[in-house]
This record gives structure tokens, sequence and C-alpha cells, in this order.
């Protein structure tokens, strides 16, 4: 059967007579119409996710270097004291902290809205692991205050206590090894998204 013949068994099928049926023509590029459409639209939804993660991740990186140096530029002017940190160096510290802890914030944001790859977010997730178990290269002490009394602080709030990103990061630290933490990442990616 030919696609010509298709169409007329179908306009046949719907009681379009002959009168109705000169509208053949008008109705096959509405249909193009609306297929072309759904295709170039797909296309530009993909491509523009594709965009706005290749963004997010370059933010992110700047951010996240913009922090280390601010992080070093802080332990190149502090000086350990017997007393432990100052009222000044400890004002210093958290206000880094509440920059790092805003970025790893809007990182959790952007993973679930499925604008951060997974091996990206498991990554980072990587480092806030090996962070908490002060890990060779990967312990954070800024002004003599450590990223564990920081989060702590930070993530005790009343406003952040119940927050879902301090419930995954704390499920982050508790993590027994690093498999447990990309099964975590697993789990916590959208259930939409394919990996």
């Amino acid at each position: 059967m030919s696609f010509a013949d298709f169409a007329h068994a179908l306009a046949t099928f719907l009681g379009i007579n002959k009168e109705y049926q000169g509208l053949g023509p008008l109705w096959g590029a509405i249909f193009g119409a609306v297929i072309t459409a759904g295709v170039v639209g797909g296309v530009v939804h993909s491509r523009t996710t594709r965009h706005q993660e290749a963004n997010a991740l370059f933010e992110f990186a700047k951010r996240f270097h913009d922090l280390l140096d601010r992080a070093h530029a802080l332990a190149r002017d502090y000086t350990p004291s017997p007393d432990g940190p100052s009222a000044i160096d400890r004002s210093e510290a958290a206000a880094y902290y509440r920059k790092l802890f805003d970025l790893m914030l809007n990182e959790y944001n952007f993973f679930k809205k499925g604008l951060v790859s997974r091996a990206s977010f498991d990554e980072w997730m990587t480092w806030r692991w090996g962070a908490w178990r002060n890990l060779d290269g990967a312990t954070v002490v800024v002004r003599g205050v450590p990223y564990q009394a920081a989060w702590r602080e930070w993530s005790e709030r009343p406003l952040m206590k119940d927050n879902p990103f301090v419930h995954f990061i704390n499920s982050v630290h508790a993590a027994p090894d690093l498999k447990a933490v990309s099964r975590l990442v697993a789990r916590a990616a959208p259930r939409w998204w394919a990996p």
C-alpha cells in the first residue's frame, strides 16, 4: 500500500468526502509544521540545557577558584595563637565558609535540576567527604577554623537545620567510603535524568 492509498483510506475512514479531500495539502502542511516544530524544539531544548550546564560549571569553577585564592590570602596573613583563633580570625573564617557553603548549596540545587552532571557533582562530593575526614590534600582550615566546625555552625542555624541540602551533605560526611558517596549522589539525582 502506498502512502497515497493510505491517506485515501484514512480520509474515507474519517468520513472525508471528495469535497473536503482538497484540504489534504493544507492538513499535510499543518502536520509537517507540527512535526518540524517538535523536532526543532527538542534540539533547541537539548542545546540550551547543555549550554546552561556548561555555563554553570564555568561559574562554579570560577567561584571555587576565587575561594581558593581567598583562602590562600587568609592563610598568608594568619599567625596561629596558642589561645586559638581571635574574634577577627573567626569572623574572617565565617565569611569565607559562608561563601563556600553558598557555593555548595548552589551546586546542589543545580544538580537537582539536572544542570550539573552526575560525574561533576560526584567529584565535588568526594572532596567534601575528604575535607570532613581531614584526608591529605583535602583538609580545609581557614584562620584556624576547621571545615568541620564551620559546617556545624552554619548548618545548625534555625533556617538551615531542616534544609534538604544540609541533610544531604551530612549524609555525605557520614558515608563510610567513596562508594557510599557515589550511591548518595546517584540517589539524589533527578529521577527523570538519565546518567
